[in-house]
C-alpha cells in the first residue's frame, strides 16, 4: 500500500516536516510498502481559483501532484497550530483535492504544537476538511505536543508512550486503508455523479 504524508507548514525545516519524517519511518514498519512526503513549504501552488477546473497553465504542477495522489491508499495531514488554526497551505491543499485524490480514503490528522495545545486545528479539519473531497478521517489523531523536545532526534520521538500510541495509530490507518479499498471501488461512479457534499 502507498501512503502520502502531507506536511502543511509554510516553513522549511519545520517541526511538521520532522513529524512527517518520523511517521514515514514508522509507516514502513507498519504495513505501508511506500510512504511519500509532500512538503507544502517547497511547493508553490497558487491559492485556489477556478483555473484549476479549466486546466490553466498555472495549475500544471498541481495536476502532476494530483495524478500521483490518486495512486495513494491513505493519507496523513500534518499541520502546525498557528493562532489556533490549520495552515492556509493545508486548507488550500484540501480545496484543490477532489474525490479523485481523497475520495473514501482513510486520512490521519496530526497537529504540531510548541506547547500543550494542538487540538484546535484537528477540530477545524474534522469540521470542514472533507466536504467535497470525501476524505475519511479516521477516529484517532496525533498531537505532537512540546514538539521541540518530543521531536529532538532524527526520525524518532523522545516519549515512549507517544511512540507506542503513534505506532498503533499508523497500524489503524493501514487497517482502514485495506478495508476501504473495496468501498472506494464500489463508489467510483457515485463520486462522479455526486462530486459535492451536501
Amino acid at each position: 500500500m502507498k501512503l502520502s504524508i502531507i506536511s502543511g507548514s509554510h516553513r522549511q525545516h519545520s517541526y511538521s516536516a520532522k513529524a512527517a519524517a518520523y511517521l514515514q519511518h514508522l509507516a514502513h514498519s507498519e504495513g505501508f510498502l511506500e510512504a511519500d512526503i509532500v512538503d507544502l513549504s517547497v511547493l508553490d501552488f497558487p491559492l485556489w481559483n477556478d483555473g484549476v477546473w479549466s486546466g490553466s497553465e498555472e495549475w500544471s504542477g498541481w495536476r502532476r501532484l494530483a495524478d500521483d495522489l490518486k495512486t495513494s491508499d491513505a493519507f496523513v495531514l500534518i499541520t502546525p497550530e498557528w493562532h489556533g488554526m490549520a495552515t492556509p497551505a493545508l486548507k488550500n491543499f484540501l480545496l484543490l483535492c477532489t474525490s479523485a485524490e481523497l475520495g473514501h480514503k482513510p486520512v490521519l490528522l496530526a497537529s504540531v504544537s510548541a506547547s500543550v495545545n494542538g487540538v484546535y486545528p484537528i477540530s477545524e479539519l474534522r469540521m470542514t476538511g472533507s466536504k467535497n473531497n470525501h476524505a475519511c478521517f479516521i477516529p484517532d489523531h496525533l498531537i505532537f505536543r512540546d514538539c521541540e523536545t518530543l521531536l529532538s532526534a532524527d526520525k524518532a520521538v523522545s516519549d515512549e508512550r507517544f511512540h507506542a500510541r503513534a505506532k498503533y495509530t499508523v497500524q489503524s490507518l493501514a487497517a482502514y486503508a485495506r478495508a476501504l479499498g473495496p468501498v472506494r471501488e464500489a463508489l467510483q461512479q457515485g463520486m462522479k455523479d455526486f462530486p459535492f457534499g451536501m
